[in-house]
C-alpha cells in the first residue's frame, strides 16, 4: 500500500513533519445561592489539527519539482488562508473536512533557501442549517375569548392606531413615552 502525501486542499507537501490532533471541551459552571457552583453541561469545542509539512524545489518522491514551487505554494496557501475557505486536509491516514485555516507559518531559513518547513493551524468548522416552522393560528390567541393577543415592537409607528404593543401611537412624545418598554427609553434618551 502506497501512503498518500500530505496535502491542503490538494497542494501537496514533499514531507509530513509532525501533526497534532487536539480534542478540547468546555464545562460551564454556574454560581447557586449556596455558594457553590454547579454544571450542568458538557460543551464540545471544535478540533484542532496543527500540521508541520516540508516543501522542497529539489525531488525528495518521484516527482521533479521547479525552482520557483515553494514560492508558487506558499502564495496557494496565503490565498486559502485570506480568502478564509473551507479547505480539506489529508494526511496519510487520516481526511479532515470543513477546517479553516487559523494560524499559517512560513518560515524563512537563510541556510536552506531551497526548502520550508510550514506550519499550519486548522479548527473545525461545524455546519448547522436552520428551519423554520409554522405555528398554527391557535398559538397567536390569547386568554378565554380567543382574541387576537396583539403584536409586539421596539420601534416607533406612525400615524394613528390604538398603540398595541411598544410602539407609539403618534399623538405626541409624552404618549409615546408611557407607552415605550424600559429598555427602549433608556437607549433613546
Amino acid at each position: 500500500m502506497r501512503l498518500r502525501p500530505c496535502s491542503v486542499n490538494g497542494i501537496e507537501f514533499d514531507a509530513l513533519i509532525s501533526e497534532s490532533k487536539s480534542h478540547s471541551a468546555e464545562v460551564p459552571e454556574y454560581a447557586v445561592e449556596s455558594g457553590f457552583s454547579v454544571s450542568d453541561n458538557i460543551s464540545i469545542k471544535p478540533m484542532v489539527i496543527e500540521i508541520t509539512a516540508n516543501l522542497t524545489n529539489t525531488p525528495v518522491t518521484w516527482d521533479s519539482h521547479g525552482n520557483g514551487r515553494v514560492e508558487t505554494i506558499v502564495a496557494q496557501l496565503e490565498n486559502l488562508y485570506f480568502s478564509r475557505q473551507l479547505v480539506t486536509v489529508m494526511t496519510s491516514t487520516d481526511t479532515y473536512r470543513n477546517m479553516a485555516i487559523t494560524s499559517l507559518a512560513v518560515p524563512k531559513d537563510t541556510e536552506n533557501k531551497t526548502s520550508r518547513d510550514i506550519r499550519i493551524t486548522l479548527k473545525e468548522v461545524t455546519i448547522v442549517s436552520a428551519q423554520s416552522t409554522t405555528i398554527p393560528a391557535s398559538y397567536t390567541r390569547g386568554g378565554d375569548t380567543g382574541a387576537n393577543a396583539g403584536t409586539s415592537g421596539t420601534g416607533k409607528s406612525s400615524g394613528s392606531g390604538s398603540g398595541n404593543g411598544t410602539g407609539t401611537s403618534g399623538s405626541g412624545k409624552a404618549e409615546s413615552e408611557k407607552k415605550a418598554s424600559i429598555l427602549y427609553n433608556l437607549i433613546n434618551n
